[in-house]
């Protein structure tokens, strides 16, 4: 039976445990929408039967996005954010440029396992089509973008299935920096500014490609909090150290589970085809909990939800997180090594010239508060050249000679200080 979930304090740990992939990984324009009053109709199944390359893409999504959870919040002591989702797009955009052994290890990390690309990316385009057409309460958009530096231009049939299945068009600039600045502007503005710079810093000379995608969702509550009932309240961190934070509270009408191990409530949003998960550990730490979430026992709490009886409360803190990471060495530990090395194989991204990931860069915002949730994210996937073209710069004094070769006889001999005179 389920118990009512009823707190007065905050969880122990400050990582929230937000492990519904479609939560965190959500787009859409604009902000929420004014809440649907009590009593609103809510969808209670999908419009139509999932296609097989839906429900494949669902499936490989979630199991990517909880082992992605695990390799990153192993040992963390702050907030873990990510939108697996987002990751898994630019990566399976990244996927139609890869071979051989690349290839494998790339469809085994995203959880596609054998499927041929025609399967995965129709996938792809099938759950990027359906997503945001759920719920008309709820904001949700998609968006990927090829970004390519003049000179090394993408392969034609790679370019087909970028615009065909990821509605990626190709936008080529001149220079490194200018790949640097071209993701961020376009990052910032399909996110609505929540995540406005993924890329920091200076772009290395032998960057030639950037894959990205970007993730919005905006939704309201579908019983939304009183902000006259939040108070300030104790917060208990991982350390012991109890701080102070904006406590949310309501009752009724949302889904419980609860078992001596763990405590968990669904709060939905807009028709209630999209919810937030939330889950809490008895004991131990939130980090140690999601480092040990596998696709068996995920399951097993969403299929355990059930409605609260009268009068359960739900306290939950107001909240704004950030996060940027650098997911190079997760996905490494989770399998996909080779992409990263000099052997990598991308025959089909820069037909000219041998390239390997340099980065998978990840900027992920979740805001959370009475009316409701806006989360965003962009993943851009940096492609490098495997052997840096030598250039040689001579923009600072610098000796010369004028030799003659064959014997070595050297005709002039100088140092240059300044060019002008």
């Amino acid at each position: 039976m389920t118990r009512p979930l009823v707190r007065s304090r905050a969880p122990r740990s400050a990582v929230l445990a937000l492990v519904s992939a479609l939560v965190l990984g959500a787009c859409g324009d604009g902000s929420p929408t004014e809440q649907q009053p009590r009593g609103a109709d809510s969808l209670t199944a999908l419009p139509r039967a999932l296609s097989v390359a839906e429900r494949e893409g669902i499936g490989a999504n979630n199991q990517f996005a909880l082992q992605l959870l695990r390799t990153t919040s192993a040992g963390a002591t702050k907030n873990v954010l990510l939108s697996p989702l987002s990751v898994s797009y630019a990566l399976g955009l990244t996927m139609n440029g890869a071979a051989g052994q690349t290839l494998s290890e790339m469809q085994r990390t995203l959880g596609w396992g054998a499927r041929s690309r025609d399967e995965i990316n129709v996938a792809y385009r099938d759950l990027r089509t359906l997503l945001p057409t759920l719920d008309s309460q709820v904001t949700l958009t998609t968006a990927n973008g090829v970004f390519s530096r003049q000179g090394f231009p993408p392969d034609t049939g790679f370019v087909r299935l970028a615009r065909e299945y990821f509605g990626a068009p190709v936008q080529t600039v001149a220079t490194p920096q200018q790949l640097y600045d071209s993701v961020n502007a376009w990052g910032g503005r399909e996110t609505k500014g929540m995540v406005p710079k993924v890329l920091e810093g200076n772009a290395s000379p032998d960057l030639v490609m950037i894959l990205a995608n970007a993730v919005y969702f905006a939704g309201t509550w579908r019983d939304a909090f009183d902000a006259k009932k939040t108070t300030a309240q104790p917060f208990t961190l991982a350390t012991g150290q109890q701080v102070s934070v904006p406590m949310m509270q309501r009752e009724d009408r949302f889904n419980a589970y609860a078992t001596p191990e763990l405590e968990a409530a669904e709060l939905p949003y807009g028709n209630a085809s999209y919810s937030m998960v939330l889950v809490k550990p008895r004991s131990g730490s939130a980090a140690a909990l999601a480092a040990s979430l596998d696709t068996a026992t995920y399951q097993r709490i969403v299929s355990g939800l059930r409605p609260v009886s009268s009068g359960a409360q739900v306290h939950l803190p107001r909240f704004t997180v950030r996060g940027s990471l650098e997911l190079s060495g997760a996905l490494r530990t989770m399998g996909m090594s080779r992409a990263f090395t000099n052997a990598a194989e991308f025959p089909q991204l820069v037909p000219t010239a041998a390239t390997k990931i340099s980065f998978v860069q990840h900027g992920v915002a979740l805001e959370v508060d009475e009316a409701g949730t806006r989360a965003a994210a962009v993943t851009a996937v940096g492609i490098r050249l495997v052997s840096l073209p030598l250039a040689v710069r001579f923009d600072a004094p610098f000796v010369f000679f004028i030799r003659e070769r064959l014997s070595g006889t050297i005709l002039f001999a100088g140092v240059v200080n300044d060019p002008r005179s």
